[in-house]
């Protein structure tokens, strides 16, 4: 088997939320809630936490935390580019990767685990954790030069909903991949990907204030 490593991407700039990787959850900062669900995970061999900012790597107390660049830093700055960063940093091209984002709190060790078992160790291929999407992206439309075309197709845009196959999205919660895969593609969504689906008031992603009270929300029901 090969070792599996949890990576958590943590930059301590948000233009939306300023700060969220440190803000509280269950009383505990965002990130550090993260650290211990991947520690509390059975398989997990490693767990690494990738930031520019000092509060939160004092705040990462049981991880590794490896320090960014600052051209890894910046609000434009991609996840798949400071997961490589740790590859090159820590020499894991052999491993399975796990990218845990703190904004996703409901996430669960039992979730990690999960995506570890559709993986099956396979030689290719990622794990994504995925929910039902409320609004069908066929019924979408793109803007072109003052016209529209269709995301999918013309007849979609008017087909029942029930007639289209069901839609899912990402959670931003899970993503699991091998360090290989992510090297050669520089993407996590790599064919053949399963899903590990989780219900919708679990798959909250933390972009504002509004979403961690939604989170706090959800915790009590």
């Amino acid at each position: 088997m090969r070792e599996v490593v949890a990576v958590i991407t943590a930059r301590g700039g948000s233009n939306g939320f300023p700060g969220k990787n440190l803000a509280l959850f269950r009383g505990r900062p965002l990130v550090t809630h993260t650290v211990s669900t991947a520690l509390e995970t059975p398989g997990i061999g490693r767990v690494v936490v990738t930031t520019d900012d000092p509060e939160i790597a004092s705040h990462s107390t049981g991880a590794l935390v490896v320090t960014r660049p600052p051209a890894l830093s910046g609000p434009e700055s991609r996840s798949v580019d400071a997961v490589l960063h740790v590859v090159a940093e820590l020499g894991v091209s052999d491993a399975l990767l796990v990218l845990l984002q703190p904004t996703t709190p409901l996430r669960t060790s039992a979730d990690i685990t999960e995506c570890l078992t559709l993986h099956d160790n396979r030689p290719t291929g990622s794990v994504i954790q995925m929910t039902t999407a409320t609004h069908h992206p066929w019924k979408s439309c793109i803007l072109h030069d003052g016209h529209i075309t269709p995301a999918h197709d013309w007849p979609d845009l008017e087909a029942p909903r029930q007639s289209l196959p069901p839609p899912l999205r990402p959670t931003g919660g899970i993503y699991l991949v091998s360090a290989a895969d992510l090297t050669t593609h520089h993407r996590f969504f790599i064919p053949e990907v399963r899903a590990q689906l989780i219900p919708a008031d679990r798959a909250i992603d933390i972009d504002t204030p509004a979403d961690l009270v939604r989170a706090h929300l959800s915790t009590s029901t």
